[in-house]
């Protein structure tokens, strides 16, 4: 009887100590309870568990988290703010921020300066990474998921910075937000080594002057970069491929001046580069192809200089929206690579005897019919285009020192590969058939 008394306690005593709704229990605090107790400069290691509730980190510490570390936001407003200078957040989760555009609700909402925020993953939050009036800040290895039950138009951005300044932006991963990076009234950041992909506009960009961007690839948005009311804007050694809409582009510049566009790769879009009232732009080194246009530059666009290009193989390599052409393209006596040019260069210095033209009618009516696009894909295209160089209608270019194309070289040795080829294999068959016979 004593046996079974003794065992029936030590069941209860256990079941009590694991009951959640006791006394006895012992509850796991908080992240708000951790900062609370935390000095200055601490390292708060959480838990391979989930955190409940919002957080504001209002002192300067390192919260970090490990691999299953995740901390759910109530739904409403921000799930992280960071409040003071010099915090560190890194190796979490971060989920279910609240919803409401106007309020612009973040995954993680930055106020202060000289902050951190480090191969974190964000889903299901209307922005991601929401930068406020702040300057300094490095983010850094993030993953960053949009929450595809709503529309795209309900959705936040990726990274949203508004009047932030001097920021790192490296190494992140934006997939399924609104608009990929947007600025907004914030310049002199840094952003380099980001992939976007499946967004409304991978880089969405507002009156942001002396930004720069490389190493970044933009993929499979309606739009890659749209550069907007915006000086001094720095492109090197980006891709932008693959954006498929009847409006899309690669980079559009739309009142974007003395911006720099360098050695990006800008193919199978269904605009390579659109311009609009944008002047004095350095267009150098790009390689530009299999775009259905390679290059729209409408009119209002002058004192632009394009060189070291290679315009390869677009269904149309330039259109405008008609009147003259007032831009460079060539600078020091070198021009572009153009892949439907005939080059002769007797003196074989890799310039070309002779100048580009191309003109084409068909920007003018893509500019007043956007069903124009439709027509890309159609063979009379090509038709329409021929008739319009013959009879040499405004909206033209000259290059005056088109550069040889490399591999029309290539082209000819492996042409030369096949007629060796076919050649051989005619000699085989007929002296299988000589045989026969």
């Amino acid at each position: 009887m004593i046996k079974r008394f003794g065992i029936f306690i030590t069941i209860l005593g256990v079941m009590i100590t694991l009951l959640p709704g006791t006394s006895f229990a012992k509850e796991l605090p908080s992240i708000q309870t951790l900062l609370e107790q935390a000095k200055p400069g601490s390292v708060i290691q959480l838990q391979d568990r989930v955190y409940q509730g919002n957080v504001v980190i209002d002192k300067p510490v390192i919260l970090k988290g490990t691999k299953g570390t995740v901390i759910k936001g109530t739904g409403d407003g921000n799930v992280i703010t960071i409040k003071h200078d010099g915090i560190t957040l890194k190796n979490v989760t971060i989920k279910n921020s609240g919803s409401v555009l106007d309020d612009d609700d973040a995954g993680i909402k930055i106020y202060s300066d000289n902050n951190q925020v480090i191969n974190t993953t964000i889903k299901d939050s209307l922005h991601g990474i929401y930068l406020n009036e702040n300057k300094g800040n490095k983010l850094t290895g993030n993953k960053i998921l949009g929450n595809q039950e709503w529309n795209q138009s309900r959705r936040g951005n990726g990274i949203h910075l508004f009047h932030s300044s001097k920021n790192v932006i490296k190494d992140n991963t934006i997939d399924g937000s609104r608009d990929g990076v947007y600025f907004s009234f914030s310049g002199n950041n840094r952003i380099k080594q980001n992939h976007v992909t499946n967004t409304r506009y991978g880089l969405h960009y507002m009156y942001s002057d002396d930004n720069e961007f490389y190493e970044n690839v933009f993929t499979d948005n309606i739009g890659g970069a749209a550069i907007m009311y915006s000086d001094r804007v720095t492109l090197v050694k980006n891709q932008f491929y693959d954006h498929h809409h009847m409006q899309s582009f690669g980079i559009l510049l739309q009142t974007a001046n003395d911006t720099r566009i360098e050695k990006n790769e800008i193919y199978f879009n269904q605009k390579g580069i659109f311009m609009d009232q944008s002047n004095r732009n350095l267009i150098k080194g790009n390689h530009i192809s299999n775009n259905q246009i390679g290059l729209n530059v409408w009119s209002s666009s002058i004192d632009n200089q394009f060189t070291e290009n290679k315009i390869l193989d677009n269904n149309l390599q330039y259109t405008t929206n008609g009147g003259e052409d007032a831009n460079d393209w060539s600078v020091e006596e070198i021009g572009n690579t153009w892949s439907d040019h005939t080059a002769v260069d007797l003196d074989q210095d890799g310039v070309s005897d002779e100048p580009y033209e191309y003109s084409s009618a068909f920007g003018s009516v893509l500019a007043d019919q956007q069903l124009g696009n439709l027509f890309l894909y159609s063979p009379a295209l090509t038709i329409y285009e021929k008739w319009n160089q013959l009879i040499h209608t405004e909206g033209g270019i000259r290059d005056p020192h088109p550069i040889k194309a490399r591999q029309q070289a290539l082209f000819n040795f492996s042409s030369v590969l096949w007629i060796l080829g076919f050649v051989l294999a005619v000699v085989v068959l007929l002296r299988v058939r000589a045989k026969r016979y």
